[in-house]
């Protein structure tokens, strides 16, 4: 009976103490709070609809997943980015609310480079290539091929709107009377870029990452230097 015993019970040192127990919970609740705060500031980017203001409120949503992704690792952060995407979702819809995967893509990113001791130049150019393969190029192809849109459509879309950009630049350089052999340069690029067309969307895809990472970057910055780094430190979950 004692050996029995002694076999089903579980020996000490394979329990988790109670100051690891707390620790895991302690993880968890700020997982859960510094989630919840990010999908106020993607509400309150619903409920204001000027570009400019949503676009600060959405870099300000991604700054709580930075600092928890600095304190407490990849898992909580995804932990977390689960349960704001619940969340938003009974808030906004499923559609509306992968705005908060977005966020958190970009949060985790630069929060992996601060963790990593990373400065913020370094930290945007590994993260801008990144976050347009991970959160653009990749769900937009899977997205093509999950719902079967027409390629060939979406292919004469995109040429179109290389052409546009490219008809746009002619048009600012007329109207500043620029020399007519660069406006002919102008339209020998359009040529180029509209049959190498899927370069262009890649090169626009991945500025869109520099530039949304920068702005994160930045606002990370200048929020989390006025939050003591005794705060900030690193507190490994259990």
């Amino acid at each position: 009976m004692e050996v029995e015993s002694a076999v089903s019970r579980p020996s000490a040192a394979s329990q988790p103490s109670a100051a690891e127990r707390r620790h895991r919970i302690h993880a968890i609740v700020e997982g859960a709070l510094l989630g919840d705060i990010a999908v106020v500031f993607l509400m309150m980017q619903v409920y204001l609809p000027v570009p400019v203001v949503q676009t600060l409120l959405r870099t300000a949503a991604a700054v709580p997943i930075v600092m928890l992704m600095q304190r407490r690792g990849l898992k909580i952060a995804l932990m977390a980015t689960v349960a704001a995407y619940i969340l938003f979702t009974a808030l906004v819809g499923p559609l509306l609310a992968l705005t908060a995967i977005d966020v958190a893509v970009a949060g985790i990113l630069i929060g992996l480079g601060r963790r990593w001791g990373l400065n913020p130049a370094v930290n945007i150019l590994w993260t801008g290539p990144v976050f347009a393969v991970l959160d653009l190029i990749v769900p937009t192809i899977v997205t093509i091929f999950l719902f079967q849109y027409p390629v060939k459509k979406l292919i004469d879309s995109a040429r179109h709107f290389v052409s546009f950009l490219f008809n746009l630049l002619s048009g600012l350089l007329d109207a500043v009377h620029a020399p007519p052999s660069l406006i002919h340069n102008v339209h020998v690029w359009e040529r180029v870029a509209v049959a190498d067309w899927a370069l262009v969307w890649i090169g626009i895809m991945i500025l869109y990452g520099f530039l949304t990472m920068y702005l994160v970057a930045i606002v990370s910055e200048i929020v989390l230097r006025q939050i003591p780094q005794v705060t900030l430190a690193r507190q490994e979950a259990a």
